[in-house]
């Protein structure tokens, strides 16, 4: 294959939509300075600076997700797996009452093209069907393709992922949601990256909603913002190799990076008391924040890991039991941490792909965003604490916008409430028409990546939904975050 042969092979969009591209960028751009304008002369001096450092995110963004990101698979695509040893992959599935996704999750994974993988599934006490069909799911594959751990009651969805960690001997390890399937080469591809950047940590893949054309309106629109959050967002943030969250959907961890937390990470504790939700950014700030671990071979040796963690015994559902078939201890092999080593690499592919099930109902869809601004708080003092060691300026655009979040009620209302009480109603049009060109510019990078896709449409809409609505729901997930529960 030629340079350019190679070129046009893994181009995004073809030449055309990139210059449309080009020409998003500079209209931002003019947005910007008429922004600083307006502030300067017209608007209200806080709805406008605000304003203004919305568009200048949105400006850093755009130009970090199209011009600086490359996906990291683009690299590995050529590599052939049959000349060299794969590492080993544990996939590893918590579960409680999935009955109605739970076979496509497992199934997904037991179809996966990388056959150097074991599966794990923890089931967290469920009281539906869903031990039923994983138990009938074992039968049809076969226990030596997968290993079931039936909990007899609930721990919670970390603590599920720390019994599976106990028992698991991959190099490796595939957390996934168990309303989501992944694509069938998505591990195939992921150890090909992994293979080709012994500084790569953790990776994790692009959500697509399951069912969003044929859903309501709610699926459609969780579907264009998932869509730009990942590849815009998180490609963003690949940029710098410094994701601030891989997400709970699909993600790969280096068992090197998160070994030594993953207790720690399953018996947090928060202002008193157990803090259950999963808190995938907390994970995500603890490889950020620790340096590299390698051996000799770049990679943690299959071999290694046997040595240290417990032989399983195929099929049983006893986490006592697969531990006691073997004596030896895991012991850390602290001579291969060196603290002249760079931090690991965390990284977003957007050709590692997974369908995601989200909710389809405004209750549903509110109790998650809650849980979701809850692990966000909790994770700040992890994130928070360590993005300054990363890149400067993406540690510089994550503390804006983070700062952004906390001061946005306020200027809601004083938006919507103080200033037309004052007479003002220019500088609140002026603010919305801002709110309504970011969902435009999000709306059109989804159409240029999907052509005749016309789900781009619901952007704009669900941008006033993130505005006026998950605004409010940071702070009652404050007040509320002692209140816990997985669902």
């Amino acid at each position: 294959m030629t340079i350019q042969q190679h070129k046009t092979k893994t181009r995004e969009l073809d030449k055309k939509r990139w210059m449309v591209r080009f020409l998003i960028l500079s209209a931002v751009a003019v947005v910007l300075v008429v922004k600083l304008y307006l502030t300067l002369f017209v608007m209200d001096r806080l709805l406008g600076i605000y304003s203004f450092l919305t568009t200048f995110i949105l400006f850093n963004i755009l130009m970090f997700a199209w011009l600086r990101y490359r996906d990291p698979y683009h690299k590995a695509k050529d590599m052939d797996l049959s000349n060299v040893k794969p590492p080993l992959f544990s996939i590893v599935i918590p579960v409680k009452n999935e009955e109605d996704n739970i076979r496509n999750c497992v199934m997904s994974c037991v179809n996966q093209s990388y056959k150097n993988k074991e599966i794990i599934i923890v089931n967290d006490g469920s009281t539906d069907n869903t031990p039923k069909i994983l138990d009938e799911i074992r039968a049809e594959v076969g226990a030596e393709n997968i290993r079931i751990l039936h909990l007899s009651k609930s721990v919670g969805k970390k603590r599920a992922v720390e019994a599976a960690s106990e028992i698991a001997k991959g190099e490796i390890y595939a957390f996934m949601d168990s309303d989501c399937d992944m694509a069938n080469d998505a591990v195939e591809k992921a150890a090909k990256i992994f293979m080709s950047d012994s500084l790569l940590g953790a990776l994790t893949a692009q959500g697509k909603v399951r069912g969003a054309h044929t859903g309501n309106i709610l699926l459609k629109m969780q579907q264009v913002y998932i869509d730009g959050s990942y590849r815009v967002i998180k490609g963003s943030e690949s940029s710098f190799n410094s994701l601030t969250c891989c997400s709970g959907s699909l993600s790969f961890y280096k068992r090197a990076a998160i070994q030594d937390f993953i207790r720690e990470w399953a018996h947090d504790r928060f202002l008193g008391v157990d803090f259950k939700f999963c808190t995938d950014r907390r994970m995500t700030a603890h490889v950020l924040g620790t340096k590299v671990v390698l051996n000799d071979n770049n990679l943690l040796s299959e071999e290694k890991y046997r040595q240290n963690i417990p032989i399983l015994q195929t099929g049983n559902d006893d986490l006592d039991s697969m531990k006691s078939s073997s004596d030896a201890d895991v012991d850390d092999d602290k001579s291969n941490k060196n603290t002249s080593k760079p931090y690991w690499k965390v990284l977003f592919s957007s050709s590692i792909r997974v369908a995601i099930g989200v909710p389809n109902t405004v209750p549903a869809l509110m109790k998650q965003q809650i849980r979701w601004k809850k692990s966000f708080l909790r994770s700040l003092s992890s994130t928070g604490g360590i993005y300054w060691k990363r890149p400067f300026y993406a540690a510089m655009l994550y503390y804006i916008q983070t700062g952004m979040k906390f001061i946005r009620p306020f200027i809601l209302l004083h938006a919507a409430i103080m200033l037309p009480l004052t007479g003002d109603i220019l500088s609140p049009i002026l603010w919305l028409s801002g709110i309504m060109f970011t969902g435009m510019i999000y709306g059109v990078d989804f159409r240029l990546r999907n052509p005749g896709d016309k789900l781009w449409l619901y952007r704009p809409l669900f941008t006033f939904l993130t505005t006026f609505v998950y605004t409010w729901l940071l702070i009652w997930a404050g007040i509320t975050i002692r209140k816990q529960s997985w669902r």
